[in-house]
Order: C-alpha cells, then structure tokens, then sequence
C-alpha cells in the first residue's frame, strides 16, 4: 500500500514542477518580449533627444510599451511641437526685425548721400573765400571761416562714415588689395589734415623716412587711419601731439596712433569698436563712435585687427595690425 501512494505523490509533485516550469517559461518569455520592446523604445528615445538638440525637431516619438512610456511620448511629441511653434515664431519675429532694420539702414544712407554733396559745396565756398575769391578779407574773419570749415569738416565726416557703415554692414564696399607706399600714405593724410590741427591747436608727430610697403587697399586703409587721427583728435583733449609709428613685425606691420589725453576707461575697452557706441553721451558725438566701428571692420576685412590700449603716460593707442 505505501508503494503505490508513494508513486502517485511523486507523480503530483513531478506534474506540479511541469506545471510551475511551464508557466514560468511563459513569464519569462514575456517578460523578455516586453523587455526588448522597452530597450528599442529608450533606445529610438535617446536617439531622437539627441537628434532634437542638433536641431531636428521634425522626428517624432514612436508610441510607447506601457501606459507610462505612452503618456511620455505624447508629451515628448507635444513639446517637440511648440518647439517648432517657438522657433517659428522667433524667426518670424527676426526676419521682421531684419526688414526694419533694412528700411533705417537704407533711410539713413540715402539722407547721408543726399546731405554729401551741399556739404562739400559749402566746404568749396569756404575755400574760395579763404583764397580771396570774393574780395579781401579781415583776418577775424578768415579765423572765422577756418572754424566753420573745421565745423563743416566734422559733418563730412560724420556723413562719410554713415555711408562707410552701411555699405561695409550691406557688404557693398569695394575690396581692391594692392602693393602701397605706407610711409607716403600717411604723410599724405597728415598734409590733407594740417589746417584742422592746426585750428585744433594740435600736431601730427610721424618720423618714418624710409618707404615701407604693404598689401592693402589704399581707400579703406586711409579711411581707417583718418578715422583714428579723428578719434584722437577728439578724445586726446589735452593732448597737443598725436603719434603715429610704424612698426615691422614677422607676422604684421603695426600702425599706432597714440595720444596723451586721459587715455580709456577700463570698462569701456571692449564697447569701443561696437556700432554706433561712443563714451561721450552728447549727441553731436556719435560720429566718433562710428569711426571706430568702421576701422575695426577694414581691419578685419584684411584679416588683421585693431587692439585698443592705454599708454603709461595715461594716454590712448589704437595698433592696426595688418598682415604682411
């Protein structure tokens, strides 16, 4: 009797392995199923965040396993779409800013091209009453024709490097590089010059006699230094000498214009070269901050650069490096 109740118990206990073998099997078969659908879903969801921070906002998230990754796609796919709202709207927003920045640019070139020529006229009728054109003159009054003409020479400038601006930010500025006589360069500007330092009691100081020869474009390198000379002119109040040197390096010939005024603020050394900015706050100044402007980018489009610094002696030097 205890054989066949021994054999059926062993029987039961060997069913009940089966059994409990077989449904573990089918739970580990799903869980393994279920398993691999959630490492290809993290892995299509990795693969597309990292895509979405290069730029690709267009790709979609696939539907998740469970009820969990299902409402983090939806919400993946929703914030993908105001994203793409976002960015849309911005450039719109852009473009619309670019439009109206056009229109100014455009306006204030057209105003600056209308007001050059009466400017020059006016500053030809000074010349012809200096030169005795029409009739002698005192000598207060060729004192005072001799201010306006400084006068007039502000504005010209100011009008100058309003066109300067905008044909160098529209890119429409001729770039014509060639061999030229630096040295011959600059004592042409300091000539042209002469009566408005000497009308601003001040003295241009360039000791270079020999010939020194660099790949430039002559228009925009003069533009630049003028605009420099200017700068220092107006910043170097109680400066009488302006300093301009030549300096031969492997890489650069470095032209410096120096002057003995306060020199510049700490803080303000890395504004100068920016559009339109200027340390003084009068109005009547904002030429002065376009003229650095302007310089900084005839410097770069010789793929050289313009360095800003103060002296020992407290005063201001601009350093235009341009390549050899």
């Amino acid at each position: 009797m205890i054989k066949p109740i021994f054999l059926l118990i062993t029987l039961i206990i060997t069913v009940l392995i089966v059994v409990l073998a077989f449904i573990l099997v089918i739970k580990y078969t799903k869980l393994t199923i279920k398993y691999q659908k959630l490492y290809k879903y993290l892995y299509n969801y990795l693969n597309l965040i990292v895509s979405a921070r290069y730029g690709n906002l267009n790709s979609k998230c696939d539907m998740g396993v469970d009820a969990l990754t299902v409402q983090l796609s939806k919400n993946t796919n929703a914030l993908l779409e105001s994203i793409i709202d976002r960015d849309k709207m911005i450039n719109e927003y852009i473009e619309k800013q670019k439009q109206t920045q056009n229109l100014k640019q455009d306006f204030v070139s057209s105003l600056a091209h209308d007001l050059k020529v009466p400017i020059i006229a006016q500053d030809n009728t000074y010349d012809l009453f200096l030169n005795g054109n029409f009739g002698k003159i005192t000598e207060d009054q060729r004192n005072a024709i001799k201010n306006l003409k400084v006068s007039n020479n502000d504005l010209k400038n100011l009008v100058v490097n309003l066109l300067d601006a905008h044909k160098i930010d529209t890119q429409e500025i001729d770039f014509n590089p060639e061999k030229i006589n630096i040295t011959n360069l600059i004592l042409e500007i300091t000539e042209q010059n002469r009566s408005i330092l000497k009308v601003k009691n001040k003295e241009i100081i360039f000791n270079k006699t020999e010939n020194i020869f660099i790949k430039a474009d002559a228009f925009l390198i003069k533009r630049a230094i003028v605009n420099l000379i200017s700068n220092a002119i107006f910043y170097g109040k109680n400066s009488k000498n302006i300093y301009i040197d030549i300096e031969i390096k492997p890489s650069f010939t470095i032209i410096s214009i120096t002057d003995e005024g306060d020199g510049i603020k700490d803080d303000e050394i890395n504004k100068l070269f920016q559009k339109y900015y200027s340390s003084s706050k009068k109005y009547s100044n904002i030429g002065v901050g376009l003229g650095l402007y302007i310089a900084n980018k005839i410097a770069d489009r010789h793929k050289g650069k313009l360095v800003a610094e103060n002296t020992k002696d407290k005063g201001a030097k601009f350093s235009l490096y341009l390549p050899n």
